[in-house]
Formats: structure tokens, sequence, C-alpha cells
């Protein structure tokens, strides 16, 4: 019986990996870990977002915090205004309502009392 499961989970999952979108999500990752400006501003980013999250940590009597978040969200703007990155991110979307409604499919299958995520991500309540 385990094995039929698990034959049929490994199917899923070729199939899952076999998708368009998913190649082409690979494809944006392979583009994103080598380019070089995508890199420097990844870099840029990791490090103001922490330089943030100390700060912010005295909360408004840091002196640097106001500063620091505009720059956080400027550096965030850049990153994320990039086409590969926003291409990626569009595919992550999608790639993750897929996986959200396997799941949904089958915790109603098997029981209408098992949790699973909602269309944003949530767990249901039941």
């Amino acid at each position: 019986m385990n094995n039929i499961i698990y034959n049929a989970v490994d199917e899923l999952v070729s199939e899952i990996k076999s998708l368009k979108n998913y190649i082409r999500l690979l494809e944006l990752k392979q583009l994103i870990d080598h380019d070089l400006t995508l890199n420097t501003l990844m870099i840029e980013f990791n490090e103001i977002k922490s330089k943030y999250t100390e700060a912010s940590v005295y909360g408004e009597y840091h002196p640097d915090l106001k500063h620091l978040k505009i720059t956080l969200a400027q550096t965030k703007e850049r990153l994320y205004n990039h086409p590969v990155v926003q291409e990626y991110k569009q595919l992550e979307k999608e790639l993750q309502k897929t996986l959200d409604e396997i799941s949904r499919k089958i915790a109603q299958t098997v029981s209408p009392k098992i949790r699973y995520p909602n269309e944003i991500g949530l767990i249901n309540k039941h």
C-alpha cells in the first residue's frame, strides 16, 4: 500500500517538474545566480536589510532608522523591478498556487477535517 502511494507521489513530482512554468523557473534561477547586476543588487539588499533589522530593535531611537528604511525600500524596489526577478516571482506564485491546490484536493479527499492552505497560503481552520 505504501509503495503505491510513494509511486503516485513520485509520478506527481515528475509531472510538476515537467511543467513549462517549473522549467522556466529553473532557467530564471540560473540567470539570477549568474547575473552580476542581480547578484550585486541582492547583496546590497541583504546588507541593508540586515542593518535595518539591527536598527529596528531600537525603534525610533536609532538615529539612522529612517534613512535605513528609505534605503531598504529603494533597494528592494530596484531588485524587485528587475524583469527577471519579476518573472521569477510570478512563476513562483503560480507554482505555489498549484501546490496549494494539490494539497487542498488531497486533504479534502481524505477527510474534510484536514487543514490545507487557502488561496493566500494560510491554513484553514475547521
